[in-house]
């Protein structure tokens, strides 16, 4: 299987959501987080094929221009290819995608989350979950899907 297929990256953004919900009823919030932050990743590689008419992450704009290796995990990086949803999210008059992005693009690009042998704390993983889950629904809803 292909896993820069656009239909891999959309499913394995809905499984590491589930995924992190599972680990965050497990008490373990630091892999809830970590987790939390692929769901993000892969709904936003899944929207730029959307929006780019490509079935493949490697065929579009972004990974050809150099956007690959490590990059791939940078989150401000994704949402640099989606200028229309960088609008959105500015000029959301609740400031809840703002809000949710911020967080979780902050947290998610803190590499001790990989290597972490902490167990991280229940309030902030309930916080970085709940802005995963608004995110993960505003990307697929930008590509017609439900979450």
């Amino acid at each position: 299987m292909d896993t820069y297929h656009r239909e891999c990256q959309l499913g394995a953004s809905r499984r590491r959501l589930e995924d992190a919900l599972s680990l965050h009823d497990q008490k373990r919030w630091t892999g809830a987080t970590y987790l939390g932050g692929y769901a993000v990743e892969c709904a936003l590689k899944s929207l730029i094929c959307y929006e780019e008419g490509k079935t493949n992450f490697k065929d579009t704009k972004c990974f050809q221009k150099g956007l690959q290796a490590a990059s791939l995990h940078n989150l401000t990086n994704l949402l640099n290819a989606l200028t229309f949803v960088q609008r959105s999210i500015k000029l959301d008059r609740t400031g809840t995608y703002k809000r949710a992005w911020n967080l979780v693009s902050s947290v998610w690009r803190n590499d001790e989350l990989r290597y972490s042998d902490k167990a991280g704390d229940e309030k902030s993983s309930k916080e970085f979950i709940e802005a995963v889950k608004i995110l993960h629904t505003f990307f697929l809803a930008k590509q017609d899907e439900a979450s």
